[in-house]
This record gives C-alpha cells, structure tokens and sequence, in this order.
C-alpha cells in the first residue's frame, strides 16, 4: 500500500502547504538532475529550452517574494544575476551552466521557506498584498501565492517533461535506416 501526503503535518497550515511545494522542487531537481547540458539548452520547435523554463521559475518565484510578498522590488544586481528581462516571456537560457540556474532555483526558494516560515496562520490567510501596476481592487493572500507558485511550479514541470520526450523522439539514433538493404 501506497500512502500519499504533503509533508509531515505540522501545527501551521502555511508549512504544510510550503511542503507540497518542497515536494514539487524536489521532482523538479531530480528531473534536472538526470539532464546534461546539452539537454538543458536543447531547442525543440519554437518551445523555450529545459534551462529557460527552469529559469523562468526562479524568477518568478524571486519576483512574488520581492514584489508582492515583501513590497521591496527588484535591484538592477538581481535583475542582471536572474536575467529579468522587460517582457513577461520565459527567457532564453542558452549558454548557461547547469550549475547556475540550479542556484538560482535554491537561492529564490530560501527566501519563500523564510518567508512562510515567519508566517502565522491568521498572516497567511490574509489578503492583503496588491501588484503595483495592477488592478486596485485586486488583493492577494500569502496563501494564494503559495498555491500560486505550487500550480506554477507544476505546470512547467510537465512542459519540461513532454519537451524531453521529443528531445528523446529528436536525437534517436537512425543509422540502422543507412543500410545497403534499405536502399535497394
């Protein structure tokens, strides 16, 4: 028998949901993990690459811990080590090493575990962050920006996955169509 959980359940709801988010990360890591460089910048179609949506995830998750969750903004340092563009597309991560987008996916993820970790129940479940530049009666509880970045996670993990079976389907080895006795 198979039992399925989140995370060892803990007396606060914002650690226990943060969990199904570990859980995600971890997935995500040893998806990574099994992937060479050439993997990870390979184009397939018009698609971004393994390494840009592993990108794209380390950025966005930064951006609603600095922009919404903590009200800071970005500083023109992160905004180049993240390369944050001006446009709300998943970037090109082509030429980076493994290596440096797995820090940024740990390096945004510290700062979501400290910041649920300082988060009372009553904290978390009240919505009250905004976007700046959006819609003014728009309010966002931390909770929703943790399910949000959970939903998120997900999704371009599966789009990561489905791009790495036509990579598979791509780079198959067809010498065995080279034959003389296919020729005749």
């Amino acid at each position: 028998m198979k039992e399925y959980t989140l995370a060892p359940v803990t007396s606060r709801e914002s650690l226990h949901l943060l969990g199904g988010l570990v859980q995600t990360r971890e997935k995500l890591l040893d998806f990574i993990a099994g992937l060479d460089e050439e993997d990870i910048h390979h184009p397939v179609q018009e698609f971004p690459t393994i390494g840009g949506y592993a990108l794209h995830l380390a950025q966005i998750e930064w951006w609603w811990n600095f922009v919404v969750l903590r009200d800071e903004g970005i500083s023109s340092d992160v905004k180049e080590r993240f390369r944050f563009s001006h446009k709300q597309e998943i970037p090109a991560a082509g030429g980076l090493e493994k290596s440096y987008i797995l820090a940024r996916l740990g390096e945004s993820r510290m700062h979501t575990r400290e910041f649920f970790y300082a988060l009372s129940d009553q904290e978390f479940r009240r919505p009250d962050l905004t976007i700046s530049g959006g819609s003014s009666d728009e309010f966002f509880s931390p909770e929703w920006v943790l399910h949000h970045l959970h939903y998120h996670e997900s999704y371009h993990l599966g789009q990561m996955n489905m791009l790495r079976q036509w990579m598979n389907g791509q780079r198959e080895k067809w010498e065995h169509f080279n034959t003389p006795y296919l020729s005749m």
